[in-house]
């Protein structure tokens, strides 16, 4: 039985190499190695630390039953900006290729978003997330943009909830 939870400051090194490795997993052949080779050397610790301690994210980590993380999802709330974009941004969602397909990424979602309105960033080529996202009421939005980190495009997805039906 998975079990899900907010993480705790003292989570954040797990948090950290769970990132690395499942970067590593989803993206060596696609994104730079460079990139990923740069991630793996340092992983986020500080990074998670500092999220999940001052709140700048909301944070929840899916675990096994052997307490290993299998699992990562987190928010970020934008502060009334005048964008059309809900407040609520779907930041990370990661789960162990292990794990895939067995229910832990939704989840980890309905955990992270509850029934908000949200939007998030997704690589145009993963195609296999697009159509997770849709099942769960995502749409397109706007123009691709490149991705700074990674030089790959990535699309916009925004869920409205209370948006009437067109």
């Amino acid at each position: 039985m998975v079990s899900i939870r907010r993480a705790r400051v003292d989570d954040a090194e797990r948090v950290g190499l769970f990132q690395t490795l499942t970067w590593e997993q989803t993206y060596r052949g696609i994104v730079p190695d460079s990139f990923l080779d740069a991630r793996s050397l340092r992983p986020a610790t500080d990074h998670w630390t500092e999220r999940i301690g001052t709140g700048s994210r909301r944070v929840f980590v899916a675990e096994s039953p052997e307490e290993q993380v299998i699992g990562v999802a987190s928010t970020s709330r934008s502060s009334g900006d005048s964008s059309s974009l809900p407040s609520l941004e779907l930041s990370t969602l990661y789960v162990d290729r292990e794990a895939q397909g067995t229910g832990v990424a939704s989840s980890l979602l309905n955990a992270a978003l509850n029934e908000e309105d949200a939007h998030l960033l997704v690589f145009s080529f993963n195609k296999r997330a697009q159509r997770f996202y849709a099942k769960h009421g995502f749409e397109r939005q706007g123009d691709r943009q490149i991705d700074s980190g990674t030089g790959l495009y990535e699309e916009r997805w925004v869920r409205e909830r209370g948006r009437p039906s067109q």
